[in-house]
């Protein structure tokens, strides 16, 4: 791995794979969702839209056929923390990528009658994502989770906020957000001497600013929340207790808990709630880690009548888990998983432009594989017992119930660990 500083104080990253014939390039901006006021929610999510829609030199038809003629995928995210406008493509063209992401992100027109018809695309998106029992599911969760704090809002903002959503208000938040202090550029791939100036020269014109701060972290508040759809024929459950933040010591040892609980489809939750009982086709665990906070959550779907037992399933888990130390032969499946999916990963050089930029902007360091699969093995299941202990016994746990909701009996006083 290199790490270049440019003299506008961007920071480039490039990790060399001389065996593929692929590259992958990312702009990652440090801003998302939670940068946001209430007022302006929604305003990443929209330009990210928007710098598909024509710059300076460039129409959006011009940048969807450069896109397609160069033979690879051209794409963009916005979570609730970054932005990221990302590239894979074939090497020789890693220059063109680089020029195109550095046109679209530097010199987008926000042209008012394009911006106007993104307003209306949004606006549909946010319908889709409320019609959608999972995305839905975790806009609810996280708005009662963390109640009152950016984090709980949703990244695509409300129908409100996007519908006020002047075009000063868009240009603004480009003009402070987009400076090399909020930017990050990661390459990943077979990388020449042509492509790494042409990365430089697609950048090195964008003007100094100051970075915007993350702000407080959250606080949680447990409890139940449900939202009654009477046509669906299950209900979709998110049941979440507080985790670990982004970058926290003991990240590695929480990744094989997780593993163990719900993390794969010989786990405790796959094996008990669907293989044994038979209630569920799909359960599953997951960690999301921020700035200050972060939040283990337990997904499933199933029948009205079984949503109950299904909880306390989840719950016995939980409190197994900070009951009793594992054995050694669980821990050693969940290890052999995690290393796979990071021996995997290396694979793909979209994989690896991903962890360079994430290692950059959560730890500020950068792991060797052999460092990653030496933390790993490391973990003990003393170790997993111990944090077990520590994040599940006596938390109350958080519950977000999407479908046919108006019979479900369960008090927030037995989400209690």
């Amino acid at each position: 791995m290199e790490k270049q500083v440019l003299p506008n104080g961007l920071t480039l990253l490039y990790e060399k794979v001389p065996s593929v014939r692929s590259a992958s390039i990312g702009v990652w901006l440090k801003l998302g969702s939670r940068h946001e006021r209430p007022r302006n929610g929604g305003v990443c999510h929209f330009i990210e839209h928007l710098v598909f829609k024509g710059t300076a030199t460039r129409s959006a038809r011009d940048i969807s056929l450069l896109s397609d003629r160069i033979g690879g995928n051209v794409d963009a995210f916005t979570s609730k923390e970054v932005t990221c406008f990302h590239a894979k493509v074939l090497d020789e063209h890693l220059p063109i990528a680089a020029d195109l992401l550095g046109d679209m992100v530097r010199n987008s027109l926000f042209d008012a009658v394009e911006l106007e018809r993104e307003r209306m695309v949004i606006l549909e998106e946010i319908k889709m994502v409320r019609d959608s029992p999972d995305d839905r599911l975790s806009e609810l969760f996280s708005e009662t989770f963390w109640p009152a704090h950016p984090l709980g809002r949703p990244i695509g903002g409300t129908p409100e906020s996007i519908r006020g959503m002047s075009r000063k208000t868009v240009m603004n938040w480009h003009r402070r957000a987009y400076v090399p202090q909020n930017l990050l550029i990661a390459v990943a791939g077979r990388i020449t001497a042509k492509s790494r100036r042409a990365i430089e020269k697609a950048f090195a014109a964008i003007e100094p600013g100051r970075a915007i701060p993350t702000g407080r972290p959250p606080r949680w508040k447990p409890g139940v929340v449900r939202e009654n759809r009477r046509e669906m024929e299950q209900v979709q459950l998110l049941l979440g207790i507080p985790g670990l933040p982004v970058g926290h010591p003991d990240r590695f040892i929480f990744h094989m808990l997780n593993t163990v609980l719900g993390g794969t489809i010989s786990s405790r939750l796959f094996h008990r709630i669907r293989e044994e009982r038979g209630l569920a086709y799909a359960v599953s665990s997951g960690l999301n880690s921020h700035v200050g906070a972060g939040v283990l959550v337990v997904h499933a779907g199933t029948a009205p009548g079984q949503t109950r037992e299904v909880v306390m399933l989840i719950l016995d888990e939980l409190r197994d888990l900070a009951t009793h130390e594992i054995a050694e032969e669980e821990l050693a499946v969940a290890r052999d998983h995690v290393k796979g999916n990071v021996l995997l990963g290396l694979e793909s050089t979209a994989s690896r432009m991903h962890r360079l930029a994430r290692e950059e902007m959560t730890i500020g360091r950068h792991y060797r594989v052999e460092e990653l699969v030496q933390e790993i093995e490391r973990v003990t299941p003393a170790d997993v017992h111990r944090l077990a202990q520590e994040k599940f016994a006596g938390v109350s746990a958080g519950l977000a119930l999407i479908g046919r909701v108006g019979r479900i009996k369960i008090d927030a006083s037995e989400l209690r660990l």
